[in-house]
């Protein structure tokens, strides 16, 4: 892991060795126009408020930029394909310490910028897609109630099981130190793809017959299944085709203009397998698989 402390980056420090972590805050203030999300097309974190942006039409009140797929010592960068347009920095290590040269905490997507006071307002991905489906609704062009009040008790609930079990699961099979520790990942996650198989044999969505935000919690993680996860990570226990619900649901998401345009299978494939160095050392990019969408 690397962080910075005190506004000074430490490429292999871990953030439980900081003295303190500082964190931020989400705007009170709706205005259309005043911040940027900073955000990774190849992280499925950062997807999360992508998507409630994009499928709620909020792109005129929010603007959004990615950073560069390649991932180095020094963290997530720009570059001429992906350059930033708004601070014309280089690194978003230069973001944190231009909004807080004594900054402590990991350097991560995405990020939410206020170009009015020149600082970071959210940078947890799960409290910024819930709040962009909720409070920022009155500015969306198309208003669909991801997260209607009925139900936002049992929408945190279920994002959250669906963060610990699969979301982030596939990472602990990705990453996992030793034989024991991926066998009980792959265990929990595809456990976890049975359920969601079984659930969805029964409604078209997770919560029944309308898209909340629990399915734009769910699609990012499948749609990186096939091209990264089952031969990257070693997800390989069963194919994500042969959940033959989850698979049907993934594909009636992706027949939605506005979620499949923030998709893009090249970038991810680019992202994964050089940056992940530990895992694939000659960082060289698979030509396959072929994907059926």
């Amino acid at each position: 892991m690397a962080v910075l402390d005190k506004g000074v980056w430490y490429p292999n420090k871990d953030v439980h060795e900081l003295s303190h972590e500082d964190s931020f805050h989400l705007p009170e203030a709706l205005q259309a126009g005043r911040y940027h999300l900073y955000m990774s097309l190849a992280c499925p974190f950062a997807h999360r408020p992508y998507l409630v942006i994009s499928y709620l039409g909020l792109q005129h009140a929010i603007t959004v930029s990615s950073v560069a797929a390649k991932r180095y010592s020094d963290g997530w960068v720009f570059d001429d394909e992906n350059p930033d347009e708004v601070n014309r920095i280089q690194s978003l290590v230069s973001l944190y310490q231009k909004a807080n040269p004594t900054y402590s905490g990991r350097v991560t997507v995405p990020v939410l910028w206020d170009k009015e006071q020149n600082i970071i307002v959210g940078d947890d991905s799960s409290s910024m897609a819930m709040d962009l489906a909720t409070k920022w609704l009155p500015l969306a062009t198309n208003q669909v109630e991801l997260a209607p009040k009925y139900l936002r008790e049992e929408i945190a609930f279920f994002n959250d099981w669906l963060h610990q079990h699969v979301n982030r699961k596939v990472y602990h099979v990705g990453f996992a130190p030793d034989q024991a520790s991926y066998d009980t990942a792959s265990e929990v996650l595809f456990s976890a793809l049975e359920q969601l198989n079984t659930r969805l044999s029964k409604s078209r969505y997770l919560l029944g017959d309308e898209i909340t935000l629990s399915d734009l919690f769910l699609i990012p993680t499948l749609v990186r299944f096939e091209a990264v996860y089952e031969v990257h990570f070693k997800a390989n226990k069963k194919q994500l085709k042969s959940f033959e619900h989850l698979y049907k649901y993934m594909l009636d998401l992706l027949r939605i203009s506005s979620i499949r345009k923030t998709i893009d299978i090249d970038y991810m494939k680019l992202h994964y397998y050089f940056s992940h160095k530990h895992i694939n050392p000659t960082g060289i990019v698979p030509a396959g698989p072929e994907i059926p969408w």
